[in-house]
């Protein structure tokens, strides 16, 4: 079996897995077709998942975070 990786546009993405999802021929990977998220991205999704692993830690009383005016208040 051959493997065959194509780019194809977002907006085009749907049509054309529904297309190749019809060929009886075709394994399609699910897990390949994400996109790549660049490293900005990355770094936001590294600072949102401590930001909810904060707020865990909040609610099982473990931490105490700063209120929103403490936090407006810091020079």
């Amino acid at each position: 079996m051959t493997e065959l990786t194509i780019n194809i546009p977002d907006h085009k993405l749907p049509f054309f897995m529904m297309l190749a999802r019809e060929l009886n021929f075709v394994i399609v990977d699910e897990k390949k077709t994400s996109k790549k998220l660049t490293a900005k991205q990355k770094r936001w999704v590294d600072d949102f998942k401590t930001s909810l692993d904060e707020v865990e830690l909040r609610t099982q009383g473990k931490i105490k975070l700063q209120s929103a005016e403490e936090l407006l208040n810091e020079q």
